[in-house]
This record gives C-alpha cells, sequence and structure tokens, in this order.
C-alpha cells in the first residue's frame, strides 16, 4: 500500500518532534516528508511536495493555520487538513459544529490513530471543502451560523439558526427545521448537545428536547410549564431542568 505524504507546520519544534516521534511508532501508513514552522514556509512546502495530509497548527506567529488553510481553499489545493490545537473553547465549538478533525494537544495516541484512519478513507473532495468552509465561517464568527449534520452519505449542513428543535429516538435524533422538513440522523441527542455547546439559543428542556429559544413561540407556566415552538408543537418543559431554561432565557433578554 502507498502510503500517504504528510506535513507538519508548527512554530512550535517541540511540538513538531513529539507529532514526527508518534506518526513513526503509531502508523506505518503515512510517511512525513516536510516540516514547517509557519504557515508562508508551509504553503511553499505544499506546493512542493502536493501532500496527502496536513498536520497544522491553528495559532502560529504571523499567519495562522486558519488563514492558511482558506488560501488554500480559494487556490484549490486540497490535502487533507488535521488541524492540532492547545486548549482553546472557541475552537472546539467551531470543530464541532463543522465535524471536523482536530487533535488536541497534547496530543492522544489514540485520538492520532482514528484521525488517521478517517483521512485513509475516500470522501468527497466537494464535502470536505465545503466541512472546511464551515470551519472557518464559524471559527471566524462571533456566533456559529452552520451545523454540519452527519448522514449515511455524508454531511449535511444546516442554518443553525433555521432549526427548530431537536427531538431523541433512542440512538437516533428526529431534527425539525419547519413543519415541512424533518431529519432523521444515526446520532443521540447527546451528539448534538455537546456539539451546540456554547450556543447559548440551545438548550435541553426535557430528557428528549433539545430546543433552540430563537424559534419559541410562546411559553405557558401553567401546570409543568409548557413550551410552544415556532411550528407550534408544544414541549413539556422537565422540572429538573426549569433552572436552566429561566437562566438561558434571561441570557438571552440582555
Amino acid at each position: 500500500m502507498t502510503k500517504l505524504k504528510a506535513i507538519i507546520i508548527d512554530d512550535s519544534p517541540q511540538a513538531r518532534k513529539l507529532l514526527l516521534m508518534m506518526l513513526e511508532e503509531y502508523t506505518k501508513d503515512l510517511e512525513v516528508i516536510a516540516e514547517a514552522e509557519q504557515a508562508t514556509q508551509g504553503l511553499d512546502m505544499i506546493k512542493k511536495h502536493h501532500p496527502d495530509v496536513i498536520f497544522l497548527d491553528i495559532e502560529m506567529p504571523g499567519k495562522s493555520g486558519i488563514q492558511l488553510a482558506e488560501q488554500l481553499l480559494n487556490e484549490n489545493i486540497t490535502p487533507a487538513i488535521i488541524f492540532t490545537t492547545a486548549y482553546n473553547d472557541y475552537a472546539l465549538k467551531a470543530f464541532r459544529l463543522s465535524a471536523i478533525d482536530y487533535l488536541l494537544k497534547p496530543i492522544n495516541e489514540t485520538h492520532l490513530q482514528e484521525a488517521i484512519e478517517k483521512i485513509k478513507k475516500a470522501h468527497p473532495k466537494v464535502e470536505e471543502e465545503k466541512k472546511l468552509k464551515t470551519f472557518i465561517t464559524n471559527y471566524n464568527t462571533a456566533f456559529p451560523k452552520t451545523l454540519s449534520i452527519p448522514t449515511s452519505t455524508g454531511y449535511q449542513f444546516l442554518k443553525i439558526d433555521t432549526i427548530l428543535y431537536m427531538k431523541a429516538d433512542g440512538s437516533y435524533t428526529h431534527i425539525f427545521v419547519n413543519k415541512a422538513k424533518t431529519m432523521t440522523v444515526s446520532k443521540n441527542l447527546k451528539y448534538f448537545e455537546t456539539a451546540l455547546d456554547g450556543c447559548s439559543q440551545f438548550i435541553r428542556v426535557h430528557r428528549s428536547y433539545l430546543i433552540n429559544l430563537l424559534q419559541m413561540k410562546k411559553f405557558d407556566k401553567q401546570n409543568r410549564g409548557e413550551i410552544i415552538m415556532n411550528d407550534d408543537n408544544i414541549i413539556d418543559l422537565a422540572r429538573d431542568r426549569r433552572d436552566d431554561f429561566f437562566k438561558s432565557m434571561e441570557k438571552l433578554m440582555l
């Protein structure tokens, strides 16, 4: 089997050395053919060597990894990209929303192996470009706008504000966009709750429901409390979710 050609772009010599050692130890299907300590140098190497995959640090002096990825898209240069980053809440939220591969420093060997296995599988170029564009947009935007939805054939991209609510159904989730459009996805509700963590308009109001507060038409305090959504569906507010619900409502009104 032909080995994947890889380039590591990271301003830290120690980080590059550690990643190189891990790749040599944990995968036999990949060969690092070049290293770069900043984005401009990395771009030159990418154009020279035409790698299959780039391990790209996000935060670097001068041009960032995000800016380099955007330039690669604009120039129609399309190696697979695995981002590497130190702990960064905002970046992690953008990764989760966009279904983009990333490695959190210090890099875990299992996560590294999983990322490489994903790269080895064939993915449509257009789909991968769309995921990368979605990530860049979400990362550069104060309020992320798009959610990548895994489907049986790839990914579908939904504008976050158009989602009314999500309903659990065992290991599946039904996503309600409007009265005429519903998606069923083979991911549980916890998957989407984690992906949307940090998007303040989304809140779990019941063990079976994750709702978009901006798509709520009315809240009726009678009985246990009923939430009426813009499609007129009525969702019960669970007793143990009431405090979080009202706190989230207060934040949105600030």
